[in-house]
């Protein structure tokens, strides 16, 4: 019974956890507080990258002490995964077709045939429709191989600038998944409840665009979620323990933990009941064990055993059974065999092994003396005289303006990321600015940054700008890769500096006046000067730019703008516009 309270609990919070999750990640309402940023913040990953060692520590005592129950109610990747098993289970159970209902058909049709000759005697009854099983599960040997593998990978990529970060970690998977596949389903809802409601003049809900925060994160997104879904609907826990090394680091160290899933040996009576519940497929019921390193401590299996052989604690002094007696007695018998067989096998195997290592040997030296290693001769690049120069000559007008392409050199990372080594070097690519992002103008990058810029946040001004007072995207973040800033000092900072294309320029193309970049500059980085006659032309002081992308963004000239922003690999400190004091005017009392 108290298992089953247990397993009450566990569920009712890890889907309180899911819930929070998804509502905090696919939030467009700005309903959600930001409180909930703190869910983020108890990640595995994220907390030590953040320097949150409290957290952490807490992460690796809980592992060492209860098993792995953080990837049942903290890790939202491992909820959604029992989320889709349930929903797989339930599919089955009242949708799914019956592997046996062919087999069964033809029995059912030979028993038919042989009662009716006796229809006419006995009473007919109906017998009542047989639904088919639920999906069982089976256990399934330890993947240590492919577990060491990915974990060994997932390792040396970070160190060597990998894609690590992009494709195996869970919690940016989750983050990725909610905001390119659970946001825009959302964001699809609603504007169809406001078409509906705005066509009978209920205005509740608004309209919001919907747009992909990047093609190719919408289409990784995807393809992650249809992978998850085949995975936990098929395998339950697959991923966790196969795939996934902060499962493998955490299955690691519950091996150690003090509390664990066991088996009674005196009650079990290898039923397999347990096994058939068991999503991580942990519990080999033949043997009477249960691997601690891939139970997540679900208590499915405890509601399944109906002779409470699986209890949840730490050993117990069990007497001898004759069966195990007679096993271990057989056992014991056969690693004497294996012995006298080894031992007579062995001066064999010696000869063989050092016969192979004296040709690798000989072989190795006559290969290294017939083909010793050369170096190819440095071939000298063709070099142009450095003298030449080439004539000045000023540029014809042309027609029309933004026809001039330009080529950005540095990507532009959030305010508060520091340099952009910092900013790769921390961030996971959870995505979770990105969908808090007021003007959203955060997207997923390709492979602008390389490999390990991969999926990582960049600044695009195509559709908006940096506000001048938001400092949300360092609240949210939860590895520190974005530093919460002070508003005074996010206003100063210089994440990059505006760069002026006069060719494409409406007022030196057309003679026609405009201005609006220096209008919506806050820190007048871009201000006008005299031009022609009662023309104004843009002119760029780098000094007081902080690279906020309101002139380029508001810039009409198409299809090249004539004014973007550079990016800065560090950033740096722009200087404080000298405000212009204002004097106070009395006000004059007129008596009424």
């Amino acid at each position: 019974m108290k298992y089953r309270i247990l397993r009450f609990i566990r569920v009712v919070v890890a889907i309180c956890m899911l819930a929070a999750f998804i509502a905090y990640f696919i939030d467009f309402t700005e309903k959600v507080p930001n409180k909930l940023a703190f869910l983020a913040k108890l990640q595995f990953l994220p907390s030590f990258l953040a320097g949150s060692f409290v957290v952490f520590g807490c992460l690796v005592a809980a592992t060492l002490l209860f098993g792995r129950l953080y990837c049942s109610v903290i890790c939202p990747l491992g909820i959604l995964q029992d989320a889709i098993a349930w929903f797989g289970r339930f599919f089955v159970k009242y949708f799914g077709r019956d592997p046996n209902a062919k087999r069964q058909s033809k029995v059912a049709k030979a028993a038919d045939e042989s009662e009716k000759k006796d229809a006419e005697t006995k009473p007919v009854v109906k017998k009542p429709r047989k639904r088919p099983p639920l999906r069982n599960y089976e256990y399934r040997k330890n993947p240590l191989a492919w577990r060491v593998a990915f974990l060994i990978f997932a390792i040396l990529s970070t160190l060597l600038g990998g894609v690590y970060f992009g494709l195996l970690e869970p919690y940016s998977i989750f983050g990725r998944i909610a905001v390119n596949v659970f946001k825009p389903i959302e964001v699809a809802i609603n504007n169809g409840l406001y078409d509906y409601f705005s066509a009978r003049d209920i205005h509740t809900f608004y309209f919001y665009a919907l747009r992909p925060e990047s093609v190719g994160a919408l289409v990784l997104g995807l393809a992650m979620f249809v992978v998850l879904i085949v995975f936990a609907g098929r395998w339950g826990r697959l991923y966790c323990n196969s795939v996934c090394p902060i499962g493998t680091i955490l299955g690691a160290l519950s091996r150690f933990s003090f509390f664990r899933t066991r088996i009674d040996a005196s009650k079990c009576i290898k039923c397999g009941m347990c096994s058939k519940r068991c999503k991580s497929s942990c519990i080999d019921f033949k043997n009477k064990r249960v691997d601690a390193s891939r139970c997540v401590v679900c208590f499915d299996c405890f509601t399944a055993c109906k002779k409470d052989a699986l209890y949840y604690g730490t050993p117990r002094r069990l007497k001898e059974t004759s069966e195990e007696a007679a096993k271990r007695v057989l056992e014991a018998e056969k690693a004497e065999v294996l012995r006298e067989a080894e031992n007579f096998d062995r001066g064999k195997r010696q000869f063989i092994t050092l016969s192979l290592l004296a040709t690798t040997a000989a072989i190795s030296r006559v290969a290294l003396g017939d083909d010793p290693i050369t170096t190819g001769a440095d071939v000298a690049p063709d070099s142009a005289d450095s003298n030449a120069v080439a004539d000045a000559t000023d540029p014809a007008k042309p027609d029309e303006y933004g026809l001039n392409p330009f080529t950005r050199e540095h990507t532009i990372s959030p305010p508060g990321s520091v340099s952009h080594e910092r900013f790769q070097n921390r961030c996971v690519g959870c995505h979770l600015c990105v969908s808090k992002c007021p003007q959203r103008i955060l997207k997923p990058s390709g492979l602008e940054n390389g490999l390990k810029g991969f999926q990582q946040p960049r600044l695009d001004f195509t559709y908006g700008f940096c506000n001048y007072d938001c400092t949300l995207c360092g609240e949210v973040c939860p590895t520190g890769a974005i530093l919460p800033l002070p508003l005074e000092e996010k206003q100063l900072n210089q994440m990059g500096h505006v760069v002026f294309i006069k060719e494409n320029c409406i007022v030196y193309a057309q003679e026609t006046s405009c201005g609006a970049c220096s209008e919506h500059c806050p820190t007048q980085a871009l201000h006008m000067i005299p031009y022609k006659g009662t023309l104004t032309i843009p002119e760029p002081n780098v000094e007081l730019c902080v690279g906020c992308g309101g002139c380029e963004f508001i810039c009409p000239a198409r299809p090249f703008r004539a004014v973007y922003i550079e990016g800065h690999p560090v950033h740096t400190k722009a200087k404080p516009v000298e405000r212009q004091e204002t004097k106070k005017v009395e006000e004059i009392d007129f008596g009424f």
